[in-house]
Order: C-alpha cells, then structure tokens, then sequence
C-alpha cells in the first residue's frame, strides 16, 4: 500500500470505528457495523465501502432533514419573522455572520457529506472483491450526493448565475479529494461545470432503480434543476422531458400531502411523484428509529408561543387571491396571529416519520413548462398550459380553475412561477426562482424591500474557511 492510500485508510479507521459504535438507528445504514475497525487498512471489502457510502447518505439526511431548507426560504418572501431564533432571525435580516452556529452546522454537515464521498473515491484501490458494476454504481452514488451537496452551498453561499455578465464572480470551495486543507472560492461557472460533470456521471451510471438510493433518474432530475438556474434552458427542458415522458413517476391527483406528514397511515407509502429524498423509517422490531425531518417539526410545528416559522401575510394574501385552492386548507392555518404551515404536519396529528422529498415530478413539470416558453416553443404551448393544468387539477378539482388555453407566452410563464412559488412553500426553493428572475433583468426583483443581488442574500461563510490567505469571504450586510 503506497503511503497516500495508508494516510486515507487511517482517516477512515476513527470514521468507521465510530460508525460501529453506532446503535441500529439508521436505515440507511444497512450494513450493520460489527465491531470497531482497528486495522491501519481500515477499508478491505465491498462491505466496508457500503457502509462508507451510506455513511454519505446518514449526514445528507442531516442537512436535509428541513435545516438547509429553512436556511435558504427565510433569504425569501414566503415566511414572516422567526418567533425567537435570533439566528434565523439574522438569517431573515440578511444580516448572517461568520459566527452563526446554525448556518454554520449546515454548512459543515454539506462538506461533511463531501469529505466521506471522497475518501470513497479515492479508495476503490484498496478493495477487493468489488465487481466493476459495484465500483461503477458507489462512484456515480458518491459523486451524485457530492454534487447534491456542492449545489445547495453554491446556491446559498454564493451569489447566483447572471450575479455577473461572465459568471467569473465568487462561487464556493470546490472539493474533489479527501483532504481538510483551506482552499479558495472558485467562481460560480466553474462551480456549475463541476456539478454537471458530476451529476452527468451519476445519469450514465446510477441504475434506474436503487431502493430508497439515488438513481439515474434522481441525477438527470438534478441536471434539470441545475441547467434550469443556469438559463440553460434547452437542457432544462431535455432532461425534464426525459422525466415526465418516463412514466416511472406519477402525480397524486387527489392527494396533496406530498410529504406523507398528515396521515399517519400514510406516512410510511412511497410517495409516487417524489425522484429522490431523504427517507424517515420506524420499526422497533428491527431496533430502528430514524426520523428525519426534525428541520420542519422543530420549527413548523407551534408550541404555546406559535409557530418558530410561518407564512408571512403576503404569501397568505397571494395564495387566497382564489380562496378555493385546497392548498389553502391543507397546508395553512390562521391561527393565533400567525400563518402556520401545516404541509409538515402538526403536534395534532403527530407524524414524527415523514420523509423530505427534495426533487419531485411538480418541479419537473413547472420546469418543463416554463422551458418550453423561454425558448419560445409556440408549436408547445399547449403542452406547457398541460403541465401547468395538472398541478391546477390537483389543486382547485379538475378543470375547475385552468390555464386558458389562449393564454400568451408571457402569462403561462407567470402561471408556472405562481405555482411553484405555491407548491414548494418551505421547501427553499423559492428564492432561486427569485434570483434567477432578478438575473434575467426582465423586471426588478425587490424580496422584502431589498433587491435581489444584495450582499446579504448570501449566506457569510464559516469563521474557519478564512484560515487560508486566499478565502475571500462574502460581504455583510448591505441589503436593509
């Protein structure tokens, strides 16, 4: 074994070791850790490797339990003043400093998950065993969440594609091997060229079908997601296409509890729209509970003071511009001064296990249709207003409040931007629309009397990226 690979095999035997003291909590842990590791080759066989990579999978489930999700719709207008966290509450201010834990923690968890994906790929040598479709499936898996992770730091640490005219401006740390050394910002498009290579490898790669794992078509739903921000919008619309035409995913037609959060019987179902997520599972038979979604129930869910997170009055306005919506009722309640939303459940129902769905058949249709306009696909229009009519469907009963079928170019862009706004409420999304808006310069983007490209919409980096010379760290502030 050459010296480097020793170097990685010893910072995988305390990784690994401290996964086999682990309880059986996790399902995404299937390979039950037996025994603590105390070889300097602390990686040996295919078993070792998996348990590597689901290791990658435990601290995805971290971040995404609700935590970056919340980071990031706070920078938007969909929520009102946290009740008393004083750091989402600087988060709302876009007055985020480096000393501020909870961005902090989720920054680190996102490279945390990066960091065990490397160590992965920069150890298929030491393995034996392992089959070319075994190392060819964990590669495009590790690199799948690698750029998961890397995309949701760019896109809230980090100023948006079309911030600047070539995309030259300051992006976030690329990290492609296993080491903690300090590292400078790359920009924003070489950001995006590493997470599409990474994400194109992960579609030609990843098997179709992989259990509660990323698949090919959750890295193609990725690719669409990416290439969409990036005003890519041919791809965009290739890779979404791709998506709906597949059949391998439906719509809930009559079901709007997306998140399976408000039925307890319903809460361990797949959810045929969701691509790809973060899976909550309870069994006490096999020892496992793993919740994870605590991210939402922490703050969604009201106490005695109400609710850490809320709507704010404008999105309760726009939603009940047409108060027949039924996503008024299922996923909003007026109570106690505050717009609770309810889409995560709540303590009177009490679904602790629902998952995070993070890229679902909606977006892809939302995408879908709002591509087919920006390149102005006039011969589409009416499969751009079908898009749009199942989502209206689903919501308002079919047929009862669609797109008119006359509708210009410029309105079923609106219509599609109205509905994602509506249908990803919480998810954190919404503020990448926002931006890439602001970014086209077809109108003046102002969230919450501040436009779009102030300093303070992206999150300030923790104190710990400045120990190298050439971190530049975000500006402060600017934005109030």
């Amino acid at each position: 074994m050459t010296t480097s690979m020793k170097k990685f095999a010893k910072q995988l035997t305390a990784l690994l070791a401290c996964l086999s003291l682990l309880p059986a909590c996790n399902k995404w842990l299937e390979v039950e850790p037996t025994g603590v590791i105390l070889s300097d080759e602390a990686l040996n066989t295919p078993e070792d490797m998996q348990r590597l990579l689901n290791s990658c999978y435990d601290v995805l489930g971290n971040a995404f339990d609700g935590r970056v999700q919340n980071i990031c719709e706070l920078l938007s207008d969909n929520l009102a003043e946290p009740l008393n966290n004083l750091e989402y509450q600087a988060v709302y201010d876009r007055e985020v400093t480096f000393f501020n834990t909870t961005t902090n923690n989720v920054y680190t968890d996102l490279y945390r998950a990066v960091y065990r994906c490397n160590t992965l790929l920069a150890n298929f040598d030491l393995i034996e065993g392992l089959s070319e479709t075994e190392r060819s499936r964990m590669e495009a898996e590790a690199r799948f969440i690698r750029a998961l992770c890397h995309w949701w730091v760019l896109k809230t640490w980090a100023q948006p594609w079309g911030y600047s005219a070539n995309h030259d401006h300051p992006g976030i740390v690329i990290r492609e091997l296993p080491v903690q050394d300090p590292l400078p910002r790359s920009s924003v498009d070489q950001c995006y060229t590493f997470i599409i290579s990474d994400l194109t490898f992960a579609e030609e790669n990843l098997p179709a079908s992989n259990g509660v794992y990323a698949t090919s078509w959750a890295a193609k739903a990725m690719l669409a997601f990416v290439y969409f921000q990036k005003q890519d919008w041919n791809q965009a619309y290739t890779k979404s296409s791709e998506l709906i035409n597949s059949g391998v995913f439906e719509l809930q037609e009559d079901n709007l509890d997306q998140f399976h959060a408000q039925d307890s019987s319903f809460q361990f179902e797949p959810n045929p729209e969701t691509i790809f997520g973060v899976v909550s599972y309870y069994n006490l038979s096999e020892g496992i509970v793993d919740s994870r979604n605590e991210g939402y129930r922490d703050n969604y869910w009201p106490g005695t003071a109400g609710a850490q997170l809320s709507a704010s009055e404008e999105f309760w306005n726009f939603i009940n511009l047409n108060p027949t919506d039924a996503r008024i009722d299922e996923w909003l309640l007026s109570e106690g001064g505050q717009y609770q939303v309810t889409r995560f459940g709540s303590p009177n129902n009490q679904v602790f296990f629902f998952p995070s769905p993070l890229v679902r058949l909606t977006h892809m249709h939302l995408i879908h249709a709002e591509s087919i306009c920006l390149l102005n696909m006039t011969d589409q229009l009416e499969m751009a207003i079908g898009d749009i009519n199942l989502i209206r469907d689903r919501a308002f009963g079919e047929g009862i409040n669609p797109v008119p079928a006359d509708a210009s170019v410029i309105d079923i862009i609106q219509y599609a931007r109205d509905e994602f706004r509506k249908e990803t409420i919480g998810e954190g999304l919404w503020v990448d629309y926002l931006r890439r808006i602001g970014s086209l310069g077809e109108q003046e983007v102002i969230i919450r009397g501040a436009p779009w490209n102030c300093p303070g919409m992206a999150i300030q980096f923790p104190n710990s990226e400045g120990t190298g010379s050439a971190f530049v760290f975000n500006e402060e502030g600017g934005c109030n």
